[in-house]
C-alpha cells in the first residue's frame, strides 16, 4: 500500500488481480514479466517487499504500468509474517506472498513452473492442465481464480477465526479444516473448462492454517492477542495461478 492511508489501501484492494511470486533468475523473471505486460497490460499486479527487493531492477520498467509495490495497511503485518515463519519453517518470500494475498484479497500469479515446489507446505489441492493454454484460457481463468478468493473470503477468514480460537484453547479445530478442503474440493468445478485428471499445475489452492493447527495452544494465542484483525486477514484460501 502507498502512502497515504486506509483509502488508497481499499483502492489498491478494488484494483489489484494478483500478487507476484517468483524465485526465477533475474533475467527470466524478466522475461515473464514481458509476458504478462503484453497480454494483460490493464491488470495491477503487486509486487511484496520480497519480491521487490529481490527483483528491483527488472521490476523497475513497469511499476505504475503493470506493477505496484505493496505495504502491509497494519504494522503488525510484517511481524505476523515473521511469527508465521517461527511457527512454519516457511521461508519470508513465500509467507509473504501468501499473506499478501490474503490481504488484499487477490491470487497468487507463480511466475515460473519450477517455483512451485517453494509453496508445496501451503498446498492443499490443485487443479491440473494436460495442453498449452491459449492467451484468452488464461485470461478467462485467471479471472476466474480472481473470483475464488473473493467468495471464499468473508467465510474463509471467519472461519479461521473460529479455528485459531478453539485451538488456542486446547479445543479440535479439525472439523474446520475438514470443511475448508470440502469447500476447495468444490471450488475445482470452475475450472471444468481445461481441468485434468493428469498434467502440469496450473492452479494451486493455498491455505496456511493446517500448518498453524500444529503450533502450541500459546503460541496460537499469542497471535490472538498481539495481532488483532490482522490474523484472520491473512488467513483466506488463496488461488495461485502457476505462470
Amino acid at each position: 500500500m502507498a502512502e497515504g492511508g486506509f483509502h488508497i489501501y481499499a483502492a489498491v484492494v478494488k484494483n489489484l488481480r494478483g500478487v507476484i511470486y517468483s524465485s526465477l533468475a533475474p533475467d527470466a523473471f524478466g522475461e515473464k514479466l514481458s509476458w504478462l505486460r503484453k497480454r494483460f497490460r490493464y491488470r495491477n499486479l503487486g509486487l511484496t517487499p520480497s519480491m521487490a527487493e529481490r527483483y528491483g531492477s527488472e521490476a523497475r520498467p513497469y511499476v505504475g504500468k503493470l506493477l505496484l509495490e505493496l505495504k502491509g495497511p497494519d504494522p503488525a503485518l510484517e511481524d505476523l509474517i515473521g511469527f508465521y515463519g517461527q511457527l512454519t519453517g516457511l521461508p519470508e518470500p513465500v509467507l509473504e506472498a501468501y499473506c499478501y494475498a490474503s490481504v488484499y484479497v487477490s491470487p497468487v500469479l507463480v511466475l515460473g513452473r519450477e517455483c512451485v515446489g517453494e509453496l508445496r507446505p501451503l498446498v492443499v489441492e490443485k487443479v491440473l492442465v494436460d495442453k498449452e493454454l491459449s492467451d484468452k484460457d488464461y485470461k478467462l481463468h485467471m479471472r476466474i481464480a480472481d473470483y475464488t478468493v473473493l467468495d471464499f473470503y468473508a467465510w474463509a477468514t471467519s472461519k479461521a477465526l473460529e479455528a485459531l480460537r478453539a485451538l488456542a484453547g486446547g479445543r479440535d479445530a479439525r472439523p474446520i479444516l475438514d470443511e475448508r478442503l470440502v469447500r476447495v474440493r468444490e471450488d475445482k468445478r470452475r475450472y471444468w473448462r481445461i481441468i485434468s485428471d493428469e498434467g502440469r499445475e496450473f492452479l494451486l489452492y493455498l491455505d496456511l492454517l493446517p500448518l498453524l493447527a500444529r503450533a502450541r495452544p500459546s503460541e496460537l494465542g499469542e497471535i490472538l492477542s498481539s495481532y488483532g484483525w490482522v490474523a484472520p486477514a491473512t488467513l483466506a484460501i488463496v488461488s495461485a495461478v502457476v505462470i
